[in-house]
């Protein structure tokens, strides 16, 4: 695996436009080759997550986190990669030890996740935050009295 010190990796983010180049998640053999990859973004959006890597914020899907850790646990090398048109360049090392879908409230097997749309995983948030605000409410059970006709 390559390792860059940690002061010239936080020493090239510092020097690195905002909106420069993009930013993925690359997935490699332990020879150096390339498997996979899913894009890490610098701006929020609807079906994004903030996560921090490296003390660097960024956004990122819940599948790419469970991609991350599948990944890692899969024994391959996972990095933040940038690039700018002139090639790769590795940024921040372990994302897996970063960032989990614990840290974005989501629970479930990384697999699941991966393969779930995010549509669907953010309509699973809203009705557990829904039954969250109602958890507190006392119901006997009875049926009420109601203004419709039976």
């Amino acid at each position: 695996m390559r390792a860059f010190p940690l002061t010239a990796m936080m020493l090239l983010l510092m020097c690195v436009p905002a909106n420069a180049g993009d930013f993925y998640m690359i997935s490699r053999q332990a020879d150096g080759t390339f498997v996979s990859s899913h894009r890490v973004f610098q701006r929020a959006g609807d079906t994004l997550h903030p996560i921090t890597l490296c003390g660097r914020d960024y956004y990122a899907r819940a599948a790419t986190v469970a991609w991350i850790s599948h990944e890692a646990t899969e024994g391959r090398d996972v990095g933040l990669e940038y690039n700018q048109g002139r090639g790769w360049l590795r940024v921040c090392e372990n994302p897996q030890d970063q960032v989990t879908l614990a840290d974005l409230g989501i629970s479930g097997e990384d697999y699941v996740i991966m393969n779930a749309s995010d549509l669907a995983i953010n309509r699973k948030l809203r009705f557990s935050k829904i039954r969250e605000a109602f958890a507190g409410s006392k119901n006997s059970g009875e049926k009420t009295s109601s203004f419709h006709s039976d």
